[in-house]
């Protein structure tokens, strides 16, 4: 997550003199989408990647949702963390920086790969049908912020074109 830190910082850098707007959008969509998945990883108590194998057996609900937001933290097309770049990129072509914003996606496409590795792990590696013995106990309470906080971290796409510039 730290890399992924500072990949953001380099998109919100790059835009930062042409639109500061953008580039303050950019870091609190940013703000919204990592911090449903700090919170969930403190209460799943997930330190490593092998631990993240096992977090279905915390919360099934809560690995789904992880995954989910790590997709949209990478910038895939259907979740939150695409918009912004899409206007960041939008804006460096219409600057005739086609260059850099080549530069842009090119690099972005590496931080990809990390997180569908991650998502990888969390999702396909080990089968919810492995014995329950070996498994981590359950989460006894579920925090209320973080079922407020998952949506809106996934699906506030339809709500960006509706901010001005």
């Amino acid at each position: 997550m730290a890399y992924s830190s500072i990949n953001n910082l380099g998109w919100t850098t790059m835009i930062m003199a042409l639109s500061p707007n953008l580039a303050i959008m950019n870091i609190f969509t940013y703000i919204i989408m990592t911090t449903p998945i700090f919170l969930m990883m403190t209460n799943m108590s997930t330190k490593t990647l092998q631990n993240l194998t096992t977090t279905w057996t915390t919360s099934a609900t809560m690995t789904l949702s992880t995954a989910f937001l790590m997709l949209s933290t990478s910038g895939l097309p259907p979740f939150t963390g695409f918009m912004p770049k899409m206007l960041i990129l939008n804006e460096l072509i219409s600057q005739k920086l086609t260059t850099l914003a080549a530069l842009a996606i090119m690099t972005s496409l590496i931080s990809l790969l990390f997180y569908l590795r991650i998502t990888y792990l969390i999702m396909m590696l080990t089968s919810p049908t492995t014995t329950t013995a070996s498994t981590k106990w359950r989460a006894q309470n579920q925090k209320l912020q973080l079922t407020m906080m998952i949506p809106t971290a996934l699906f506030t796409t339809h709500l960006i074109p509706a901010i001005p510039f």
